[in-house]
């Protein structure tokens, strides 16, 4: 590894340092702080940042169920994930939720309320439907006799059906009330034929497409008679379900999932001669199909979590396809004047219910009739390093990510663009993201079928190399084994039990110390542990092995341990061995004084400082002892304590830079300087 810009005076305590200092303090007492290090000050009000949780990558779903002449009925996903209610938005903007309809998706069973404005709201179980217009509220009665069951709604129209004796569909009738008198024409199948069980193709207040029991064939029923016109489909297999189709007020088009072509004929000849469109499909096949104009539209669904498939438009007069929009949902409702809606976009950020209309020159074109704002994406971990600012994102790609950022604190704070390092795992308890101070990043994930917790080391190119820590069968733990990281080392464990990992070992990552203890830390190529002795500490030289053995203010055995720059940090996290609570449970030694610095409540150590959650006040805590007496605790931020058994990392500092980064719950990540002095340093790592 190349050299990193380490904040501390590093240098002054690189190889050999340690014992150096160690000796120094013993014979001639306390050493003066580093000239640099009196000269810096903090500033008063140092700036920090505030970096809103990224989009989700799958789009807030946005279901439209038809569309009028007027306006459209939809649902759109909530953020609690309650039951959306029906919503007919009209095209001047305004919205009002329609109570109690119970309509269908297009192609689902049931088509209700196609190609208009007026809506079928079911009156309980009496059989009786209010044909209601969601923009004025008024509502006309229509009773739906014994024995017949609802197919579809076409404004004042509602389509019905009976079975014979074998629960065949066998003749379709089309209500409609005047004066208060509900009138019953009844359709019967061409001879040789049956009606669907799924009649219903498309439809609007003039004509209803219906499908039959084979797909070689479909009706256009005429509304006002009755007539039904038989209409040859030409289709690649016998699946009547498969079809799609849409009426414009000029044209009929329909299409079979799975096939490269659509046909289309004249509304006003639905015999006459039929037009084939070539169309794109997506991995899953075309499934909606509307008409705009002279265009044929076209789009298709993708398996969840995704974007949606392009939304096409093909001309019918042949020619290559226009894309519209980059991504958009399964679902077009084809608009009774002509045109279309659409939810789609470039991507969530830019998703939106759109309108597909012809512009002056007859082409296809669109227009914005309501955003659909994206959900932040859950963020559930986060780490700093060298001012590398990672976070472990589950839902912003179509795979959970670790993205970095570098950023800069200060005068002019500012954040890089953000960018892929690898692949994150879901688990929570596994994935905590460890920045190693040269944009790359340490984690850890379990492989089930080994039974094994797997060391996985991403470099700030993206490339992944894996180790096993231990290689041996374990359960699946907590996942929180990574401790700490310096240079090419990485410390892991569990319980009393710790290896440092040499990452760049000849011949592949190698354990070249392990010590039965759970208080261990890296910083410059030593490992920082104890010999269980209260108060004693010591660090291993991890290159030649040479151990330096020092006494610290700590009435207790100590459990815990971090080192930054010439600053120790101890902490005993539970009583003395008489069973009382220990008077210095938890410190800080320095290096350069021989000096111990008591602290006012544990935390994570910085160069000069400790940061400390406070979860029951829900609050970020930095104290300041770098010069020799800890300060008062001043608070850095909001931060309310995880919910529950949640074990994601919610905050860090960055021990090669000296600044402070933290997560809400609705991930956004904060950064702030921590306004200690230090200046920054090169050191090479040791080899």
């Amino acid at each position: 590894m190349t050299g990193r810009q380490l904040s501390s005076s590093r240098s002054a305590l690189g190889r050999g340092g340690t014992a150096a200092v160690a000796a120094l303090v013993l014979a001639a007492g306390a050493v003066p702080l580093l000239a640099s290090e009196a000269r810096a000050g903090a500033k008063d009000d140092p700036a920090g940042l505030t970096l809103p949780a990224p989009d989700r990558y799958t789009p807030v779903e946005d279901t439209l169920y038809l569309a009028g002449d007027t306006g459209y009925l939809h649902r759109r996903e909530t953020g609690d994930g309650s039951t959306a209610p029906y919503q007919w938005r009209g095209y001047d903007g305004t919205e009002r939720t329609v109570e109690n309809f119970t309509g269908t998706l297009p192609g689902q069973y049931g088509h209700y309320a196609a190609g208009t404005d007026v809506l079928p709201v079911p009156n309980g179980a009496s059989g009786v439907v209010q044909l209601r217009d969601p923009a004025t509220g008024e509502s006309t009665a229509l009773t739906v006799p014994d024995g017949q069951y609802t197919a579809a709604s076409f404004g004042n129209t509602v389509l019905t059906f009976t079975y014979n004796e074998v629960w065949q569909v066998d003749k379709l009738h089309i209500l409609r009330t005047t004066d208060g008198v509900t009138g019953d024409i009844t359709v019967e199948p061409p001879e040789g034929l049956r009606f669907d069980k799924q009649p219903v193709l498309a439809g609007d207040g003039r004509h209803v497409l219906v499908r039959f029991l084979h797909a070689y064939e479909t009706g256009l029923i005429d509304l006002a008679t009755g007539s039904l016109t038989r209409i040859a489909a030409h289709p690649w297999t016998d699946d009547p379900i498969k079809l799609q189709a849409a009426l414009s007020p000029t044209h009929i088009a329909w299409y079979q999932q799975g096939s490269g072509q659509a046909r289309v004929v004249r509304r006003d000849d639905p015999t006459g001669t039929q037009t084939t469109v070539t169309v794109p499909t997506g991995p899953d096949g075309t499934s909606a199909v509307a008409l705009a104009g002279d265009w044929l539209l076209t789009s298709s669904r993708v398996p969840a979590p995704g974007l949606g498939g392009p939304l096409y438009a093909s001309p019918l007069d042949g020619g290559p396809a226009r894309t519209l929009l980059a991504h958009a949902q399964g679902d077009l409702a084809q608009i009774p004047g002509g045109g279309a809606v659409v939810v789609g976009g470039a991507a969530s950020g830019d998703w939106a219910v759109r309108r597909v209309e012809t512009a002056a020159d007859g082409t296809p074109a669109l227009r914005t009739l309501a955003s659909v704002p994206a959900r932040p994406a859950v963020v559930r971990g986060i780490s700093l390093a060298g001012g590398h600012l990672v976070t472990r994102e589950l839902d912003s790609a179509a795979q959970p990510a670790y993205r970095t950022r570098q950023i800069t604190l200060g005068t002019s704070p500012e954040a890089g663009p953000r960018s892929a390092l690898t692949t994150a795992p879901l688990n929570d308890a596994y994935g905590q993201p460890l920045g190693t101070g040269d944009g790359g990043l340490l984690h850890m994930r379990y492989d089930s079928a080994a039974q094994r917790d797997v060391l996985v080391r991403t470099t700030a190119s993206g490339a992944t190399t894996e180790t096993l820590p231990f290689d041996r069968p374990a359960p699946e733990s907590s996942g929180l084994g990574l401790r700490d990281t310096d240079g090419r080392y990485a410390l892991y464990g569990g319980g009393n039990e710790r290896v440092v990992i040499d990452l760049d070992a000849p011949g592949g990552a190698a354990v070249v110390q392990s010590v039965n203890q759970s208080a261990a830390a890296l910083w410059d190529g030593d490992l920082w542990t104890t010999n269980g002795a209260w108060g004693e500490i010591e660090s291993r030289d991890l290159a030649t092995g040479a151990v330096t053995q020092l006494s610290v203010d700590a009435d207790c055995q100590i459990m815990d341990m971090q080192a930054v720059g010439r600053w120790v940090y101890w902490d005993c996290l539970m009583p003395n061995s008489t069973g009382n609570p220990a008077e210095h449970p938890f410190g800080v030694h320095d290096l350069a004084t021989g000096k111990d610095i008591s602290l006012p409540a544990r935390g994570k150590l910085g160069n000069g400082f400790v940061v400390t959650h406070d979860k029951s006040a829900g609050e970020l805590r930095l104290t300041d002892f770098h010069t020799g007496t800890a300060t008062a605790p001043r608070v850095l931020g909001s931060l309310p304590a995880l919910p529950g058994v949640a074990m994601w990392k919610n905050h860090d500092v960055d021990k090669f830079g000296g600044d402070v980064a933290w997560l809400d719950a609705d991930g956004t990540a904060h950064a702030a300087p921590s306004g200690v002095p230090g200046r920054p340093v090169t050191v090479d790592d040791p080899r």
